[in-house]
């Protein structure tokens, strides 16, 4: 029996990886020295990692995920299928209550 992959074909590489780190570092308006203390990371090591594009350990990709409150799946494929299910299921439920409110209208 063959080995079956089981990664998702949206994996990027590892400066994808960075790249969105680093763009979520700015968006937060924050450093890369603050985020690496924040997560209990050496600078010297995070920094390595960004400039040599190399993955963390799973632990401290978490709590990288963690500090910049997204997703490690986010931050390895460029997605979070948790949060899309939530933006559907809002989306969904905007519509049902524009649905009622319509309704309640016509009968006031």
């Amino acid at each position: 029996m063959g080995a079956v992959s089981i990664l998702p074909e949206t994996i990027m590489d590892e400066k994808e990886f960075w790249g969105r780190v680093k763009q979520l570092i700015k968006k937060r308006n924050t450093t890369h020295e603050e985020v690496a203390k924040a997560c209990g990371i050496n600078y010297g090591t995070f920094r390595g990692w960004i400039y040599r594009s190399i993955y963390p350990t799973v632990i401290d990709g978490y709590v990288i995920a963690r500090v910049l409150g997204v997703s490690v799946e986010y931050l390895i494929t460029g997605s979070d299928k948790q949060s899309e299910r939530c933006s559907s299921k809002i989306g969904k439920a905007c519509s049902l209550l524009q649905q009622a409110e319509k309704t309640l209208g016509k009968i006031v």
